[in-house]
C-alpha cells in the first residue's frame, strides 16, 4: 500500500501543478494586464523579457487593422514578451476600441502590437506596423 499511495499522491501533485500552470501563464494566451500593472496574479517574482522587433507570427500592416470579432471591444494592447522566439507574451492594454456589426478598424503607430478580445480565455494577434508593409491587416479573432 505504501507504493500505491506514493504514487497517488505524486498524481495528485501532478494534477494540482497542471491546474497552476493553465491558469493565466500556461499554454493558452496570458491575461490582459492594466498599464503598467505587475503581473504577479500567475507567477512570483520578476519574469525575464525579451525585446522582439517583429515575430514570426505577427500579421505585418501599413498601419490600418480590420478586425472581425463577436466580442463587443476589442483591446490594443503593447505585447511584453517573455520567449526569446515572441511566441509568449503578456498583453498590456493601451487602449480600447468598440466593436459595430461585428467589426472594428483600428489605425496604429509603428511597432508591434498585440491586438486581443477577452471572453472565456484572452485571444489574441500580433500585428507589427512598418513602413515596409503597403496593406493593412485583416484580423479574426
Amino acid at each position: 500500500m505504501g507504493i500505491r499511495k506514493a504514487v497517488i499522491s505524486a498524481g495528485a501533485a501532478f494534477a494540482l501543478a497542471m491546474a497552476f500552470t493553465l491558469v493565466g501563464c500556461g499554454s493558452g494566451q496570458h491575461e490582459v494586464i492594466d498599464q503598467g500593472q505587475e503581473c504577479s496574479s500567475c507567477h512570483s517574482g520578476e519574469k525575464q523579457v525579451y525585446d522582439v522587433a517583429a515575430p514570426s507570427s505577427a500579421v505585418q500592416s501599413s498601419g490600418t487593422v480590420f478586425v472581425k470579432t463577436s466580442a463587443e471591444q476589442v483591446l490594443v494592447c503593447k505585447p511584453i514578451f517573455v520567449s526569446q522566439d515572441g511566441s509568449k507574451f503578456v498583453p498590456e492594454q493601451v487602449s480600447s476600441a468598440k466593436v459595430a456589426d461585428g467589426s472594428a478598424q483600428l489605425q496604429l503607430s509603428e511597432g508591434t502590437w498585440a491586438i486581443c478580445v477577452n471572453g472565456q480565455s484572452v485571444k489574441a494577434q500580433l500585428v507589427t506596423v512598418s513602413p515596409e508593409a503597403s496593406e493593412p491587416a485583416d484580423v479574426e479573432l
